[in-house]
C-alpha cells in the first residue's frame, strides 16, 4: 500500500536538488518493494528524517499542503547524507504499512495514523514510524517517530 502523496516543495528550494518525477517514482518504488521484507536496522535520526537499512540511508520528506496541514510526501535516498547512524545494524526489522489509531500515549484523542512502522522482528519494538498524522481529520500532520528501546 502506498501512503506516500508523491509532492514535495523540498527540492523547489534548492534547485540543484531538483530532480524528475520518474526519479521520485523509482526512489518511492524502491522503498515500496522492501514492504514487509526483513531487512538490517541501523538506526534513524529524527532531526533530519532519514534511517539507515541494509546500507541505506533513506530520507523521507515532509509534503506541506498549506502551511497548516502537512502529509506524507515522498521518500528518496542519496550518497549526502547528514543523519548520524550505527556502523553495525542494531535489529533486524520488518517493514509494515500501518493505518488505525495512533499508538503514542502522549497522542490526544483518538487520532489516527497511517504510513510504515519498521518492527524488530524479535521482540515486535517499533523502532520508526512515519507517515501522515490524523489523516482523516481537517488538520492532518507528518510525522517521523524514532522509538530507540530503553537500555
Amino acid at each position: 500500500m502506498n501512503f506516500f502523496t508523491g509532492r514535495s516543495t523540498m527540492f523547489n528550494a534548492d534547485p540543484d536538488k531538483n530532480h524528475s518525477e520518474s526519479v521520485d517514482a523509482l526512489m518511492r518504488n524502491h522503498f515500496l518493494a522492501l514492504v514487509g521484507a526483513t531487512v538490517d536496522y541501523y538506526g534513524a535520526d529524527a532531526g533530519v528524517h532519514e534511517f539507515k537499512i541494509d546500507g541505506v540511508v533513506f530520507k523521507v520528506i515532509e509534503d506541506p499542503d498549506d502551511g497548516y496541514r502537512s502529509h506524507l510526501g515522498t521518500i528518496e535516498y542519496s550518497d549526502e547524507s547528514e543523519g548520524i547512524f550505527f556502523r553495525a545494524p542494531i535489529a533486524q526489522v520488518k517493514i509494515e504499512t500501518y493505518d488505525g489509531p495512533d499508538n503514542d500515549p502522549a497522542a490526544w484523542g483518538s487520532q489516527v495514523n497511517h504510513g510504515y512502522q519498521l518492527i524488530d522482528t524479535a521482540d515486535g519494538h517499533v523502532w520508526l514510524e512515519f507517515g501522515t498524522h490524523n489523516y482523516d481529520d481537517y488538520y492532518p500532520c507528518f510525522i517521523f517517530r524514532h522509538h530507540p528501546k530503553a537500555p
